[in-house]
């Protein structure tokens, strides 16, 4: 936090006040040189995400060091590179079923389809190309394989009994691909 704070150039009042700020006006100056010299040992969640949000930092910065420390004790004894306890904690790099794999894989495909989309657009304002060309059609063909591979997902995901993220724009309503 002290790290994050000096790059930012504020003093632990200035990072006191933001938090006041942001509705916790129990991290006064004092907590928060308490919690910078180690007299106070822990930090509740809420209070790690207003110290995030004030210091405009992802909260996962505060609570691993990567690129800082060569290795973090993310359990009694156990210690691991920073990054390797931030994939773990956060379940980045899993291949599993759980709720958290199958939204993170809808969010892929959806950028990737939106990617697509967006690549035939620059093509073709940047080089003046036919949006109806091989290469555009070649996009296409891939964004609509990826749609498949998203509304299959999605009735999986829906199956599960879990909330299914809207689609912001991918298509119209009623556009949905045959799936098989």
């Amino acid at each position: 936090m002290r790290r994050h704070r000096g790059e930012r150039g504020m003093s632990a009042q200035q990072l006191a006040d933001r938090c006041a700020e942001l509705g916790m006006p129990a991290l006064n100056r004092t907590t928060i040189a308490n919690l910078e010299n180690g007299r106070r040992g822990s930090v509740a969640f809420a209070e790690m995400l207003v110290l995030a949000a004030a210091l405009d930092v992802t909260p996962a910065s505060l609570a691993f060091p990567v690129g800082y420390a060569a290795a973090l004790e993310y359990l009694p004894g156990q210690t691991a590179a920073p990054l390797d306890v931030l994939d773990w904690f956060t379940g980045a790099g899993r291949d599993d079923e759980s709720a958290l794999a199958l939204l993170r894989q809808h969010r892929e495909l959806e950028q990737r389809i939106r990617g697509h989309y967006r690549r035939i657009w620059d093509t073709a304002k940047e080089w003046q190309a036919d949006p109806d060309g091989p290469e555009a059609q070649a996009a296409r063909e891939v964004a609509a394989e990826l749609r498949v591979q998203l509304y299959e997902l999605r009735e999986e995901i829906e199956a599960r009994g879990l909330e299914l993220p809207p689609l912001a724009g991918l298509e119209p309503e009623g556009d949905r691909p045959a799936t098989g």
